[in-house]
């Protein structure tokens, strides 16, 4: 793929997600058929599943990153809000993502998603249900999504100052 058939691919997968953010109950199909460009940069709905997909884990790696980073010190809650998070941020991509949750193309990357979830949430990468605990951070996540909105980092107003890595670096580099 050409540098070029690359970003109008990227261009034309956030037109999609633009639409798929306003209308929740569009489909792959509707997507590929009305966006200017769709069929030509998608193959197949497979080919839009893989790049959403894709798109969805880089910008939940990115809130897991972000929270990582402010020091966010209980895992599984970082987990949870990293996923609330990019949820919020990108309501299309989980909606069309969840209504083809059983597609048989997608199950590596759904359980690299469930793992990235748990080990995140400090759950041993040679657990033996790795993936499950990550199905079950993601149900909890589901779960809070109820709000529709980012939910925020601190869960006491007068919790006590960040002790991560991160925070310490920071102080130790200020001084």
């Amino acid at each position: 793929m050409t540098w070029d058939a690359y970003n109008r691919r990227k261009e034309t997968l956030r037109d999609m997600l633009a639409i798929a953010d306003l209308q929740r109950d569009v489909t792959l199909t509707e997507l590929l058929d009305t966006v200017d460009g769709a069929r030509e940069a998608f193959a197949n709905e497979t080919e839009l599943l893989f790049d959403l997909q894709m798109t969805w884990f880089q910008r939940l790696s990115g809130q897991m990153d972000r929270l990582v980073t402010e020091g966010v010190e209980a895992p599984e809650l970082m987990a949870v809000t990293a996923w609330v998070n990019a949820a919020a941020e990108m309501p299309g991509a989980r909606t069309l993502l969840d209504a083809h949750s059983t597609e048989p193309a997608l199950r590596k990357a759904r359980v690299k998603e469930h793992s990235f979830l748990a080990a995140s949430a400090g759950v041993p990468m040679d657990h033996p249900d790795l993936t499950g605990h990550g199905r079950r951070i993601m149900d909890s996540a589901r779960e809070s999504v109820a709000v529709a909105a980012p939910i925020d980092r601190e869960i006491e107003p007068h919790a006590e100052p960040h002790t991560g890595l991160i925070a310490r670096l920071r102080s130790v580099i200020a001084a």
